[in-house]
């Protein structure tokens, strides 16, 4: 059934996946000695939060290692977070071993340091060119060489291996990343990832020898030709649960907190954490020693109501050249008048969806379909292999369509793979003319978990039209990038519901900002000479949102206007760069701002050379992480002894906090290939027959409810 999921995940026919099952059994049965998988050993990307592989003397195959936990420091003042993430493993085995090594990290930080230590040896990582970093790479581990390499997979997906580690000995790997506080409604927050939600993979298998291999070297996935690199980005899950005393993947946190402002409250809305006032700064913990890393963390700060800024301007001078990050909060402005509004409610009901994730985006659509106004009208979409509108087109807001719409979404169960295309192309696609005082909102409920975000994000921008796109990311553990990428694209924002009993609060937020933009036409004027900013250009703001840019700028007396339009009418302010707050990290976080304006330009362009260079001289001359370079250690000496034949060891990824079961992300257990190929074939007869019921019972609700329509 493992594989039976993989192939049905990359969106193969039920007969292609039939002669995969066949064809990968084959080649597994004739390149694997005895015929049979062990329990303890898995392949090179069962991996995520904190993961160690070590290779054996079968070629794909890896022994578990012990993970010795991970410990996450923070440093925060004003709005610049320094975070430097430390994850221990040790080598129990009698043999040299090499490492692979996956983590999470939040899509919009600026990793900018790594080193590896082993014993008493400290080996700094520098910044390279992706492909000229492996080749030193391979050399070194060739070599005998102690040796570390840390990529980008995707914008918050990374990985690093490490070569040549001792027997006995204790591997430490130390990350460090810049990132911005969110500020939003009036309170601030970061958030930290700890753990992957299985994407789905789409598009045609890849029948090559590759292929094949990448169902037993790689993750859970196998490449298709919209997703090629499928088999990197697919981890496999840990099937234990954490249960008392016992975390799967556990980490310490501590935090310290410098807000620059007295605050009327320092919370995490999903973990319990310990807050302990020391003059103006805050120490923050986990109230257990430490936790499973099942879900991800957020720190929330709120500054009392008095003290709630207005503005804020951060600036830094680096290698001679003078940096800034501005923050403005628009004014609150009542709406000047009340448009109606045509909204799109999309509810992702595919299997990663199960479990929490179902019941919190179930209750998210009822709770919207609750604050429609009688002037508004609406539609519901609910989509897994395919996409099903519940009207024909859109219908007021009042009885009988809001009673057939709320016990359609009630009876919304999860299954299925996450066609996602099918749902946007439907979504953003009018089914009716509007009057042009009409609002057209698209609410997208989701978990983002899918691997073809530059695909997807293209297709929003080419169809948005007069639309705008609203996503809200459900689940514990939900794909944040390809979340918030979406709402930039779709010129809406981001909203993310961790449980269930946000859903309320949340929800209710997130219509308030519906009603109109609060600041849109945004325009800066930047008075000195050479000033660039971004992002770019400025989108729109909705209620509670702020002006939030990275600049560099050419002197100290630059000044900036920054103007738009409210309901009420034109807006603008002026500051002067040289009355900024001094702040480290401004550099690297503009850097990075441009480099996710650039990714902007490949995903709606295409990759070209201008724009491969333009990322590529931006991340070797500030020392970050991107697509085209990766941080590489190597030592100087070799240090394994000649003719040793390293062999190598696996913690698996902890299951999203409230997911329900995905089988297709364990790993392989012990019963063998031919076994595994019977109980695949097994499986597949079951899940024909459960999809001919889906489909009928689906026809039925179509019928039922297009005959009320």
């Amino acid at each position: 059934m493992t594989t039976l999921h993989r192939l049905r995940s990359a969106g193969a026919t039920p007969v292609l996946c039939f002669f995969y099952l066949l064809l990968a059994a084959s080649a597994a049965y004739a390149a694997a000695p005895g015929n049979a998988a062990t329990a303890d050993r898995v392949t090179m990307n069962d991996i995520s939060s904190g993961e160690m592989l070590f290779r054996t003397e079968q070629a794909g195959e890896y022994a578990p290692a012990v993970n010795l936990g991970t410990d996450v420091q923070m440093q925060i003042s004003g709005m610049v977070a320094a975070v430097t993430v430390r994850q221990q493993f040790k080598n129990d085995s009698s043999d040299w071993m090499h490492g692979v090594y996956a983590f999470p990290l939040p899509e919009t930080a600026a990793v900018n340091g790594m080193r590896i230590e082993v014993g008493e040896r400290v080996i700094v990582g520098q910044i390279r060119e992706k492909q000229q970093a492996r080749k030193e790479f391979a050399a070194a581990k060739k070599a005998g060489k102690k040796a570390a390499l840390v990529e980008q997979k995707r914008p918050n997906l990374f990985t690093s291996s490490v070569a040549n580690i001792p027997p006995g000995e204790t591997i430490t790997v130390t990350l460090t990343y810049l990132e911005k506080a969110v500020f939003d409604k009036g309170r601030f927050s970061l958030r930290f990832p700890m753990t992957i939600t299985p994407r789905y993979i789409p598009g045609t298998p890849l029948a090559t020898s590759d292929t094949i291999n990448s169902i037993s070297e790689h993750g859970w996935a196998v490449g298709t030709d919209e997703v090629p690199d499928a088999a990197e980005i697919t981890p496999f899950l840990e099937p234990r649960l954490p249960a008392p005393g016992h975390p799967v993947n556990p980490i310490t946190l501590a935090v310290d907190l410098n807000p620059g402002l007295p605050l009327a409250d320092v919370s995490s809305a999903y973990h319990a954490v310990s807050v302990k006032r020391e003059a103006d700064r805050y120490a923050v913990k986990f109230t257990d020693a430490e936790v499973s890393m099942d879900r991800d963390f957020e720190l929330t700060w709120t500054p009392v109501e008095s003290q709630i800024p207005q503005a804020a301007l951060f600036t830094e001078v680096h290698e001679g050249e003078r940096y800034g990050l501005l923050m403005v909060v628009p004014p609150v402005q009542a709406p000047s008048q009340v448009m109606s509004r045509e909204l799109i409610f999309v509810v992702d009901r595919s299997g990663s969806m199960s479990g929490e994730s179902i019941r919190q985006a179930r209750g998210a659509v009822l709770a919207a379909l609750g604050q429609l106004q009688p002037q508004d009208s609406f539609n519901v979409i609910q989509f897994d292999d395919s996409a099903q509108a519940l009207f024909r087109s859109a219908r007021p807001a009042s009885d009988p369509w809001l009673s057939q719409a709320r016990e359609f979404v009630s009876s919304i169960e999860s299954g299925g793979g996450t066609e996602m295309r099918k749902a946007i192309e439907l979504a953003l696609n009018p089914l009716s003319e509007n009057p042009r005082d009409t609002l057209r909102q698209v609410v997208f409920i989701t978990d983002g978990a899918v691997g073809n975000e530059a695909a997807l994000l293209k297709l929003i921008s080419e169809r948005l039209g007069a639309s705008r796109l609203f996503t809200v990311g459900i689940g514990s553990a939900p794909n944040s990038y390809f979340m918030r990428k979406a709402a930039e694209h779709g010129r809406g924002r981001f909203t993310y519901i961790g449980k269930v009993d946000e859903v309320q609060e949340k929800m209710t937020e997130l219509f308030s900002s519906l009603q109109q933009p609060a600041l849109k036409d945004i325009g800066l004027d930047w008075a000195g000479k050479g000033a660039e900013s971004y992002p770019t250009p400025v989108p729109d703001l909705y209620a509670g949102q702020p002006l939030v840019v990275t600049a560099r700028f050419a002197n100290i007396d630059t000044r900036v206007q920054a103007a738009g339009r409210t309901a009420a009418g034109q807006w603008q302010q002026n500051f002067a760069v040289g009355s900024g707050k001094q702040s480290a990290g401004i550099a690297a976080l503009w850097a990075r701002d441009k480099i996710a304006h650039l990714e902007n330009d490949i995903v709606l362009q295409g990759e070209t050379d201008e724009l491969r260079a333009g990322i590529l001289q931006l991340a070797l001359a500030h020392q970050l992480m991107s697509r085209y370079t990766s941080f590489l250690a190597v030592e100087q000496k070799p240090s394994r002894p000649t003719g040793d034949d390293p062999a190598t060891a696996n913690v698996r990824n902890a299951r999203p906090n409230g997911q329900g079961p995905q089988p297709f992300a364990y790993p392989q257990t012990g019963i063998g290939v031919i076994g595994s190929m019977l109980y695949g074939l097994l499986a597949m007869a079951g899940w024909l027959v459960l999809l001919l019921y889906k489909s009928l019972r689906h026809a039925r609700l179509r019928n039922v409810f297009r005959s009320r329509a």
